[in-house]
Parts: structure tokens; sequence; C-alpha cells
């Protein structure tokens, strides 16, 4: 017999189980934990990673052994978002509804690849940047950031001339930044992966050595420096990874933020002192050149003065509240600033003046006794005096739904003359806006629950104006009920089913049925959908749902068995991948629960479930070489030993 064909030679034993419960009931697992089994695409166990469970803004973690097996105690019950990363390949997410328990056992997950990102990095003069830093952000197809451990994974050289490779990367977007010291921190372009299986080429990219400065000089309302505050710059873009840490300004009032690359950047800040008991955000956008030094004074007080005048002549003990015009700020300048602005009241002339209020683009509010008048205006730097002049006319308006009952709470909205007037309706569904003036404009109405309106007119109307607001039609979501239940009818608790979404930005979930059997998903998107069933002692079953499909999706489990297979082969024989095949030569793989072993080592045991009655194909798989061997199941568990 040829060296071939002894190869392949297996040597089985088949030992029949004697007895065997006539039914296994439904495992319930009392110690807390959540258990899973993670495959590679090739059908190997993971032999490391790392897991997370995330609950809101609390998470637990936990390692992927060398056997592809890990078990992490979720935060809390309810639905948590799991997080799989496996180096070198995707980060695999699933929502699991964790019960009360804490303790579950997952489907079978399943790693795949991804596309990988090729970029040199060069200095000014040409030389290549080896082992560049870089910071970067992982963001899916919606725009959702994707929390994994990429960011703390180095780039993998992939030449000595500077490029690198970033990856696997998902269906979605990566932001990135080069922060290496001794060259200036850049904004990358952004890398969008619209197919996995296709990598991008980022070409080479210059890195400014060492980059610009920006000097910020802080000073109040009387050019005195300002010294040990707050100054935060950020880069404007969205979704940037580039984080500058927050500067205190020294004695003489200078901030200092190095290592600049060209583009635009915003600075925030608070103001020196309170405005009528409250700290005010401030912020300036700066250009920034590619090297160099810029210098920037930033005003952080003085007054600011407005006039407030209607056609009657100064509007007088009117209440007139004010705020610079600036996005959110970043932290920490939130633990110190109130963005609702300061308030005072007007004199006889119309006149109000708030302290400590910074130069530039701010809002003026002007509260009428129906209304809000609201005004853009540029605070001076050298605090002259700021006029608002509140037109005449009234607009009258009442806003109902589509049965024609009002709908109190709405805000109204007219915008034009160069202002904008807002108003809450009363409970009858009526507001006044004062000072509309007499020039077109916009109407806008809205209300929670409702879609709001926008109405252009070629001036305000001069009787009551009424606007319909209408509820948005219901979201093109379904709810997806499976029922899980036994050949004999009865129902089965605890299994776990899995609703994955043919659309690739879905995210895929996992619940268990109740006393009932029963467990439903709500909010399930459109499309197609494959759920799947698996329950300790039954087959696994799967069934493809069509979007318009039944509401309930019923499954009926029949009882399953395991195949206990002892690998009782030299130490030399290496690692076996253990696989399961039907008749035709079809592998199983999908239908075999987590705590079949996909890989065992010799001398060792792999149990392989739950298997439907009929005849199978056990195959082993090595470096040496493909052993396979029939078994049949009948009404028990079987075991072979592979000599």
């Amino acid at each position: 017999m040829t060296a071939l064909v002894a190869s392949v030679l297996l040597l089985v034993e088949v030992v029949i189980l004697m007895s065997s419960p006539a039914a296994r009931p439904q495992a319930d697992v009392e110690d807390p934990g959540v258990s899973g089994y993670v495959l590679t695409p090739d059908g190997t166990p993971a032999a490391g990673g790392k897991v997370i469970a995330r609950s809101g803004m609390a998470a637990s973690t936990a390692s992927i052994d060398a056997t592809g097996r890990f078990r992490v105690v979720p935060p809390r019950p309810g639905v948590n978002q799991f997080l799989v990363s496996v180096p070198s390949f995707v980060p695999f997410r699933i929502a699991v509804t964790v019960p009360p328990s804490k303790s579950m056992r997952l489907p079978v997950i399943r790693v795949s690849g991804g596309a990988f990102f090729r970029v040199r990095f060069v200095t000014g003069g040409g030389e290549p940047i080896l082992a560049p830093q870089l910071r970067r952000q992982l963001f899916d197809a919606n725009g959702a950031p994707i929390a994994d451990a990429l960011a703390d994974q180095l780039p993998d050289p992939s030449d000595t001339d500077g490029a690198i490779t970033i990856g696997p990367l998902p269906r979605g977007s990566l932001t990135l930044a080069f922060d290496m010291p001794f060259f200036a921190r850049t904004r990358l372009p952004d890398v969008n992966v619209t197919d996995p299986a296709r990598n991008i080429d980022g070409g080479t990219i210059v890195i400014q050595q060492p980059g610009a400065v920006l000097n910020v000089d802080v000073v109040d309302g009387e050019n005195k420096p300002v010294p040990n505050h707050v100054v935060v710059l950020e880069d404007p873009r969205p979704r940037s990874p580039l984080r500058f840490a927050p500067e205190r300004t020294s004695r003489q009032g200078r901030a200092t933020f190095d290592r600049l690359a060209a583009g635009q950047y915003r600075l925030f800040t608070t103001a020196a002192e309170r405005c009528a008991g409250q700290f005010l955000t401030m912020s300036r956008v700066v250009p920034i050149s590619a090297n160099g030094t810029i210098e920037t004074p930033l005003v952080v007080g003085g007054p600011a003065t407005f006039r407030i005048t209607s056609p009657l002549g100064p509007a007088m003990a009117v209440v007139v509240s004010a705020a610079p015009d600036v996005p959110t700020p970043p932290l920490p300048v939130p633990s110190r600033a109130n963005r609702s602005g300061c308030r005072g009241t007007t004199d006889g002339d119309g006149r109000v003046t708030l302290t400590n209020f910074p130069p530039g683009p701010a809002h003026v509010d002007v509260h009428m006794a129906n209304s809000t008048y609201m005004r853009e205006v540029d605070v001076p730097l050298d605090r002259r005096e700021v006029s608002i002049a509140i037109p005449d006319g009234l607009l009258p308006a009442r806003v109902v739904n589509e049965k024609n009952d009002p709908v109190p709470g709405a805000t109204i909205t007219w915008t034009g003359s160069g202002g904008r007037v807002e108003a809450t309706a009363m409970a009858t569904g009526d507001a006044l806006l004062e000072g509309v003036g007499s020039a077109s404009g916009t109407l806008t109405a809205s209300a929670p629950g409702y879609l709001q309106t926008e109405e252009p007119l070629a001036e305000p109307p001069g009787i009551l104006h009424t606007i319909e607001l209408r509820r948005p039609p219901r979201p093109a979501s379904a709810s997806v009920r499976a029922r899980v239940m036994t050949t004999t009818g009865e129902p089965l608790r605890n299994a776990v089913v899995e609703l994955v979404s043919t659309d690739p930005t879905a995210v895929a979930r996992a619940a268990l049925t109740d006393e009932t059997g029963v467990v439903t998903f709500d909010n399930v998107p459109p499309g197609s959908s494959r759920l799947t069933v698996n329950a300790d002692g039954f087959v696994t079953s799967t069934v493809r749902v069509a979007k318009d499909a039944a509401n309930e999706i019923v499954f009926t489990l029949s009882r399953g068995y395991r195949a206990i297979v002892d690998v009782d082969l030299p130490a030399a024989a290496g690692p076996q991948l253990v696989r399961v095949l039907n008749d035709n030569n079809r592998s199983l793989d999908e239908i075999l629960d987590g705590e079949s072993d996909r890989r065992v080592e010799p001398r060792g045991r792999a149990s392989l479930g739950w298997l439907a009655p009929g005849t199978y194909v056990l195959e082993l798989q090595s470096a040496g070489g493909r052993r396979q061997e029939r078994i049949r199941i009948v009404d028990r568990d079987v075991y072979a030993t592979v000599r």
C-alpha cells in the first residue's frame, strides 16, 4: 500500500450509546456571561482578539482565547452592542438583547476580510517617512462610529519607501490624521470604502516639517492680557480625528499651538468674566499657512451696547438677550459656558449694555409681548453702539393638524426684512408675530411629532393665517416575530434567534425566546433578511424572510444529536480541522453550534452537533492529508475514535 493511501487511512471505532434521554429540555445557563465562538473565513477558529459589550456609556471587555471562544459579562440586561475585533479581519457587530440573567450563548460569529488602504508619506524634500504615527476613526456606511481596536494597531509597513497599509476596512469611511513629533499634524483625505473586496491606493502625501505655530494673545476689553485662560483649538471639518490639547495662557496672555498643517482651524474660549451671571463662549476661524508663525488677538471682554427701536420710537423696558454665534464647543469649554446668552432690560432710550460681551458675530433676541424678534449682528471691536430697528407689521397665525385640531406649543417663525420673528402657539393653536415688516418672507411652523412646514409669502398676511401640520408617514420598517416550538408543539424557551438583514450596512441582532417560545424584533429595515434559530438539543433552522413575508415566522425544531470524535493521533500529525459533510459532500458548518469544535489537537476530542438522524461524513484535515469516515445517527449520540 502506498504512503499516499496510508496517509488517508482512518481507523474508526464507532460506539453507540446504549441509553439516551427521550427528550432533552432546553438548558438554562445560570452563570452570568455571554459566550461565543469566533471563526475566520476559512472556518478555522480565531486565535485571538477582543470583544466589547456596550450598553450606553458602560462597557465590558473580554479576550478571545486561542480556541476562538470568549465569555463576557455585559454591563446590564437589555440591548447591548457587541463588537468583535480579530486582527487582520473586519470588526463584527451584533446587537444582543441580553436577558436579566445576563447569560446566553451567541450564534457562531464569522468574521470576514475587508479592503486595505495603502498610502506613502514623504517630507517636503521627498524623503520617505518611516513608521508614521496616525490618528484614525472608523464609521459605518450610515455614518455611525465603529469603536473598535483599529486605532490601537500600528500600520503595517509594506516596503521601505514609507508606504503603509491600513486594514482591513469595512464598508463605510475612515478618517485619518498624521500626528508625529517634528511634523505638522495633518488631516488626510477621508477613505471611503464602498466595496470591501477592493483595495484603495492613497498615493503619496507630503507632510510639512515642522508645521506652523499659532500664537493666540488673549486680552480683555481694556486690551490687558488675560493669564491662565483656557483656549481650545479644533479642526472644523466633520468627523476629524485630529486632537489638540487645550492650552492655558501664560502670564502675558499667550496660548501657543504648534505643528499645524496648512488649513483652517477654529479657536474656542470663554469670556474673561461673567455677563449677567453667565459665561459666554466665543470662537474664531483662523487660516494657517504651511509654515511660519501666526499671531492672532482674541478679545474676551468689554461692553456691548444695543439700541432697540420700533416705529413708535425707542423700545423701553424690553428684555433683550444676546450671545456670540458659535458652533457647539468642544470640551472643556462647555464646563464653563452657557450658550443661552445673557440678559438685560432697555432703558428709556431703548438702550441696553451687556458687560463682558466678546466682539464678533452674535445674535440678539428682543422679547416682546407675544413673540421674539431676532437679529444677527456683528459686535464691533471698538464697542460702537449696535442699532436694531424692529419693523412694523403683525402676523396672526393659527396652527392645526389634519383633523383641524389646534397644535399647542407649535413654533411659528417668520423670516424676512432682515430679521426673524418667533412665537409659540397657545392652547388654541393661535400665535401673534410682531415686527414682521411688509416685505416678502417665509413662514415656518414645526412641532414635535409633526413634519415641519415652510411657506414662502409675497408679504405677511393681514388676516389670520392658518397653517396645517401633518404627521410624518410611518417609517419603512416592520416587526419580525419568530415563534419556536418542538415537533410535539411545545414552545421552546431560551432559543437563540438571530436576525441578519441582506442590507450590508445593517447590524445583526440576536435575542432569546420567552416562555411562549416567541421573540420579536422591532424596527426591522425594509428588505429581505435571514432568521436562524439555535436551541440546545435541537437542529439549527434557518429561514429566508422576504420583504413582504408574514410578520410571524414559525420554526418547528427537530431533535438533534451529537457526534463525539476522539482524535487518537500522534502529536506529530498536527492540529486537525474538523468538518461534517452530508451525503452530497456539502459542508454542514452553518448548522453546527458554538459548542462544536472546528479544530482539535491530537490527542483530543471534538463534539459536533446538533445533527438530525442520518448519514454523515466526518472529515479531518491537516498538513498531512485529509481523512474521512462515514457515521450514522439514528436516535442517540454517536462516538467515534480516530487512530
